[in-house]
């Protein structure tokens, strides 16, 4: 990577782009802690986290943040910092909601690969097995020319291509005539169901041949329906059971029931100098579809989208529980989701070998797993970290990363789009959490 503002790039810039039942929130005391000391870090550098935000929040850089770290599977930092909402002073709170947006999609990848553990799913397999729709798949004859222009594909896009995000569809967040083509399908719409996203995809051609390039997509939607389709459940269902009700993950789904909504941070952007809510009173940046407030503060309506690329919300908690499952090699309090070689498989490099070059694609040093983005070279990458790390990010910067030579999970939640003061995050976070290490 030439630099750490393309890696902010890549984890940020890229991710613009079940009901909860009954919500209980996970107080600290319910979280295994321990002393920083005894975990490794100097306690005085932990606590620079806190004034290091605090700071932020003073200057109005950022509205406020929750963040988590734990080592050896305990919790050595865990703190809310600032406000929830700025302009009703609501504070910050531990349990305070976020959502996830991309984060959502190493859940989803999670979910999918638990099938494959039990031989239903094969990586090789053509994603027209279950998805027949899709056998009929075209291609753009050139990514950047006619969009009517299109050929067969030279071989049909794979389980693996959706999970590495090497099918040739994209994302659709963009504002360029190719991803108008999803816009005005309404592929992303809240009311489109997966089963309907499926048949819309199906009638967009490909931007590119499957399995030459790494281009940010829907993929984790199409694992999502695949999930639906093998597994016979709808996909927030199935992440209930099968995930987030193992792991104790109390706060997280797809929606928020109104006698909890007071708990949902909104999402901020930065209006004239000044930080407020993305709303229907405040209006939104122009361009890109998670500004719209619809898409933005849907999250208070139970819509028909229940999706693998972005939709979840929950806690900085709930979302250590699941990356602690991973750095336990698929384990969490006596649960067992993955197995360690199949954490192992996921969280390596799958892109060698593909076309890599061109804007959104890995920085160098970084690679792509199923699902997570994998560090390969940390001398490469312009920020602190450990050969192995995986990790993402979601559009409103939250973000997490897990460090198996260190036995380190990191989490970070805050809500903004659109605020230079944010963009950092990522990059502070790992100067920070890395200096406070002694051994």
């Amino acid at each position: 990577m030439p630099s750490m503002k393309a890696s902010r790039v890549w984890v940020t810039a890229l991710l613009c782009v079940l009901s909860l039942g009954t919500m209980r929130s996970v107080r600290a005391n319910d979280l295994p802690r321990a002393d920083p000391e005894q975990l490794g870090f100097s306690s005085e550098k932990l606590q620079q986290i806190d004034q290091f935000y605090a700071d932020k929040v003073r200057r109005g850089e950022i509205a406020g943040i929750v963040t988590l770290v734990a080592r050896h599977g305990k919790i050595a930092h865990y703190s809310a910092i600032g406000y929830a909402d700025v302009e009703a002073q609501r504070k910050m709170e531990t349990n305070t909601l976020f959502r996830y947006y991309s984060m959502t999609k190493p859940i989803a990848s999670v979910a999918l690969m638990m099938l494959y553990e039990q031989g239903r799913v094969q990586l090789t397999d053509p994603l027209s097995k279950y998805i027949p729709e899709f056998a009929q798949l075209r291609v753009l004859r050139d990514p950047n020319g006619p969009l009517d222009e299109t050929v067969a594909p030279l071989h049909a896009p794979t389980v693996e291509d959706a999970l590495r995000h090497t099918t040739g569809f994209t994302h659709g967040l963009g504002t360029d005539a190719y991803d108008s083509l999803y816009t005005r399908a309404q592929v992303l719409d809240v009311d489109t169901s997966l089963e309907d996203m499926m048949h819309k995809l199906a009638h967009i051609p490909l931007k590119y041949q499957p399995e030459t390039r790494f281009a940010y997509s829907v993929g984790p939607d199409i694992a999502a329906r695949l999930v639906e389709v093998i597994s016979g459940q709808p996909f927030d269902q199935y992440l209930a059971e099968r995930i987030f009700r193992p792991l104790h993950m109390k706060d997280t789904g797809f929606w928020v029931p109104s006698d909890q909504a007071q708990r949902l941070a909104p999402v901020h952007w930065l209006k004239d100098g000044h930080l407020v809510p993305l709303d229907e009173a405040h209006g939104h940046p122009v361009g890109g579809i998670l500004y719209e407030p619809a898409g933005v503060n849907s999250y208070l309506v139970n819509h028909r989208r229940k999706g693998g690329s972005y939709g979840l919300v929950g806690t900085a908690a709930d979302y250590w529980r699941f990356a602690q499952m991973m750095l336990n090699g698929g384990r969490f309090e006596g649960v067992q989701i993955l197995s360690p070689q199949t954490v192992r498989f996921m969280t390596r490099d799958h892109l060698p070998g593909f076309e890599l070059a061109a804007p959104g694609d890995p920085p160098g040093g970084l690679g792509f797993g199923l699902g997570f983005g994998v560090v390969k070279d940390p001398g490469l990458s312009g920020e602190v970290s450990s050969e192995g790390n995986y990790f993402w990010g979601g559009a409103a910067h939250t973000v997490f990363w897990i460090d198996p030579k260190e036995d380190l999970v990191v989490v970070a939640m805050t809500q903004h789009m659109e605020v230079p003061g944010a963009d950092a995050l990522d990059p502070q976070l790992h100067a920070l959490v890395y200096g406070a290490l002694k051994q």
